[in-house]
């Protein structure tokens, strides 16, 4: 049996039930010479803690990291039992997301609970340009129009999700313009640890469920690990979690530590709960890959 990645290594110390689900992704993902630039874990906070969830970065800097990618998605769909669009099949076998303006290719897994499906998600992280590349994966997986409301030509991410029975959701992502923070989030003012320690705002619209979050991108861990604490002391599970991260570090050299959290959205104001935490390790490439992303993709309308 494969021992599995840093990061399933690091989980099963915790967690050892993992999910055999999630353990058929982590090793088809990886399987091969070429292997994600970096992993990225996350979990869920609310009524109660979902802890199973994996992201692979294939940075398009890299030789082949294009295709062997798009390749590891359709043995990592057969391998946990989804099955894709046709047309999406066909646009991953064209390697049509392996383009200039497209900067990482992100596979992921989340094996649910807690009344969640299970979800295999594949998102694209651009550097210029979207617009075409997210109509095109928006027809190839039969998911609505943009709202009219959105331009395009800023997406920043786009992100499909697919459980056991089909299309789960198509996700758009927009980096918010410092200038327009104020006037976009109305209860801003009530989060200024988050909102002074973030690089950037990042705005998430679900075009299925219209569910909104933001998500901030910390300018370091340190931000996030102290509200963390912060809502251990009156969270369960974020308490939990606190526990398991120090169980997944234990006395390893690298350490995995936050950096994104997300905030639900609604009628213009964030919520406290539910919230996604997101992971690295301190040893990885990741700083080097997020100054690859300075190029300013925000919408300033």
């Amino acid at each position: 049996m494969s021992v599995g990645s840093p990061l399933l290594v690091a989980l099963r110390s915790a967690r050892p039930a993992v999910p055999e689900a999630l353990a058929r992704f982590d090793e088809v993902v990886r399987a091969g010479a070429c292997g994600p630039s970096f992993e990225e874990y996350s979990a869920r906070i609310g009524d109660v803690l979902s802890p199973w969830r994996e992201t692979c970065y294939f940075d398009l800097g890299a030789p082949s990291a294009g295709e062997v990618a798009d390749e590891r998605f359709l043995a990592a769909a057969e391998a946990v039992g989804v099955e894709l669009p046709p047309p999406f099949i066909d646009q991953l076998r064209a390697r049509a997301s392996v383009a200039p303006e497209v900067l990482q290719i992100v596979l992921g897994y989340d094996a649910g609970g807690a009344g969640a499906a299970p979800r295999l998600k594949y998102y694209l992280i651009f550097r210029a340009d979207s617009s075409a590349q997210v109509e095109r994966l928006r027809q190839a997986v039969g998911a609505p129009p943009l709202p009219p409301s959105l331009d395009p030509t800023t997406v920043y991410i786009v992100g499909v999700d697919f459980s056991a029975s089909g299309l789960h959701e198509f996700k758009i992502y927009v980096r918010l313009a410092p200038a327009r923070l104020r006037a976009a989030i109305r209860n801003l003012e009530h989060f200024p640890e988050l909102w002074r320690g973030s690089r950037y705002l990042v705005y998430q619209r679900c075009l299925l469920s219209g569910g909104e979050q933001v998500y901030f991108h910390a300018a370091s861990a340190l931000v996030l690990e102290r509200e963390l604490a912060r809502r251990a002391a009156q969270q369960a599970s974020a308490a939990a979690l606190q526990a398991q991260l120090s169980a997944m570090n234990g006395s390893a050299r690298a350490r995995w530590r936050p950096w994104i959290l997300s905030l639900p959205f609604a009628r213009g104001r964030l919520g406290d709960a539910p919230s996604n935490v997101y992971f690295h390790r301190d040893d990885d490439a990741c700083d080097t890959l997020h100054a690859r992303d300075a190029e300013d993709r925000t919408d300033c309308r």
